[in-house]
């Protein structure tokens, strides 16, 4: 009987389903605990990308923003400098019409019954040049004031962006995004007071301000040590604004051709009816004319020119008459009456046919300004002359609060499993067994995210322009991860770097 029962329990299959059941359970629940840990850190490290993207990315608005203020207030000191030029054209056709209309009215003032009215029409022009003079010396001291407080907002700006510039933990995109989120690399140095020490080549604050100031002309070259900005450099331009220094010929002369070039035609070269106008011819005879020209311009004359090595505000008002030349075919000067004008340094003149009259018009010359310098030399490498910013964030995910780890009690030394036996997402196991991770982990807590974000100009449908600060066409947008000195840095960060530049060079790295 006893072995009958033992038979039949046996061969009995009911409850079989319950071990299977349980078995599966266990390794569905192993399963779904895996996925949460794995599913928790694919989410913090997508958290802490965003949060990275969104530094990177606001680090280039920053620096897009101050590279359009720059073209902004450079255009205002145009359009100043182009405001002076013509009151100076007014001042130099108001001494015109002293010097012609008003003495022919005052000889027509002795005429009687009529004399009155053109006794009348002479006091009016005296009256116009007198006030055009008090005018244009109250105007251009005013302007040229303006244009040095737009060089020094220029100047604040800037500063202000390379303070922006630094990138901190708990402040900023960064840690609003993750606030679990640090700055920095130890292996780099990337702390905020890395700025200050220049001996440092990793310091990704250091880095990111001198690239910030790289298209910046007498900012830091990306070849030279140290860090500045270049303003003592640019102020020397208001004292000592000298053609035989090379920078300073290269501020004044753009300036001034800028400012030319923006000239409305009746202060470039005047325009209007006989005898009035700026700019009129009248045939005498077929073979003679006279002939109204008129100019005004900023000029820069070299050190042999009275001794004058400042800037000129220049206008003029000459009659020419004018014979017709057989021989050569053309119109040939014989006489000219000259009004001219100038506001410089030494005080300025009038030139009033032979009689020159100092003292009349000073003019500091042109202001300092912030001036781009692109980079030419490589540009598919330099990005010609692009500002980077680097952006690199850690994230503690071993010392803090960890996923789901399921961990065994099978000794390590038996090697069935590795170590202490974890199953799971194992932070202290990330990038497995070598030095190079063991170092990460001690050095990141676990995870890292990088981010560069770039300024760029463009001007729609036109790829061709070069970078300058005169067309506020600046934007910012994040950019490859490689750039012409990250790549080095990465190297530090990811092996791989390293693997592509010893199989396929350098160059690889910038494309």
């Amino acid at each position: 009987m006893l072995h009958h029962r033992y038979r039949r329990l046996i061969r009995d299959e009911r409850g079989q389903a319950l071990v299977i059941g349980a078995i599966s359970l266990l390794v569905m629940a192993i399963v779904v605990l895996a996925s949460a840990s794995i599913g928790n850190a694919v989410y913090e490290k997508i958290k802490l990308q965003d949060a990275v993207d969104a530094q990177a990315y606001t680090l280039a608005v920053k620096h897009a923003r101050a590279y359009n203020f720059f073209a902004y207030t450079n255009r205002a000191m145009v359009v100043h400098y182009c405001a002076m030029l013509t009151f100076m054209s007014y001042l130099s056709h108001a001494y015109y019409l002293k010097q012609t209309v008003g003495r022919i009215a005052g000889y027509l003032s002795y005429i009687p019954y009529i004399g009155p009215i053109f006794n009348a029409i002479k006091q009016v022009i005296d009256w116009w040049q007198t006030a055009v003079d008090a005018v244009v010396k109250i105007l251009v001291p005013i302007l040229t004031v303006l244009n040095i407080a737009l060089w020094l907002a220029q100047e604040g700006v800037l500063m202000a962006t390379l303070a922006d510039s630094l990138v901190a933990s708990g402040a900023g995109p960064l840690s609003t995004t993750d606030p679990k989120a640090r700055v920095g690399f130890d292996a780099m140095g990337g702390g905020v007071l890395s700025l200050l020490s220049t001996a440092n080549n990793w310091a990704l604050n250091y880095k990111n301000a001198k690239n910030f100031l790289h298209p910046i002309d007498d900012g830091v070259r990306s070849s030279s040590s140290g860090l500045g900005t270049g303003i003592s450099h640019r102020a020397k331009l208001a004292k000592a604004n000298n053609l035989s220094d090379e920078d300073f010929a290269k501020y004044r002369l753009l300036m001034g051709n800028i400012a030319n070039g923006s000239r409305r035609e009746w202060t470039a070269q005047g325009k209007g009816p006989i005898l009035i106008g700026r700019r009129w011819s009248l045939t005498i005879w077929p073979i003679i004319k006279l002939k109204k020209v008129a100019e005004s311009q900023i000029k820069s004359f070299d050190e042999r020119f009275e001794n004058n090595r400042k800037d000129q505000l220049s206008a003029e008002d000459n009659i020419e008459l004018q014979t017709w030349s057989w021989k050569k075919m053309k119109w040939k000067t014989q006489w000219t009456y000259r009004i001219r004008v100038a506001a410089d340094n030494r005080d300025g003149y009038h030139l009033e046919v032979r009689r020159k009259t100092c003292k009349q018009h000073p003019w500091l010359g042109i202001t300092p300004y912030i001036l781009s310098d692109p980079s030419f030399f490589k540009p598919w490498n330099y990005h010609f002359g692009y500002p980077c910013s680097m952006v690199v964030a850690t994230k503690d995910m071993i010392g803090g609060t960890r996923p789901f780890e399921l961990e065994t009690t099978v000794d390590s030394s038996a090697g069935t499993v590795e170590d202490s036996g974890v199953l799971g997402m194992s932070w202290n196991r990330v990038g497995g067994k070598s030095q190079m991770a063991n170092i990460f982990r001690q050095r990141t807590g676990g995870m890292m995210a990088v981010a560069v974000g770039r300024a760029v100009y463009h001007r729609p449908g036109d790829w061709k322009e070069q970078p300058n600060f005169f067309n506020p066409l600046w934007n910012a947008r994040l950019a490859p991860l490689v750039t012409h000195w990250e790549s080095d840095a990465l190297t530090v960060m990811m092996p791989e770097v390293m693997f592509i530049k010893t199989w396929f060079g350098s160059s690889a790295i910038n494309y």
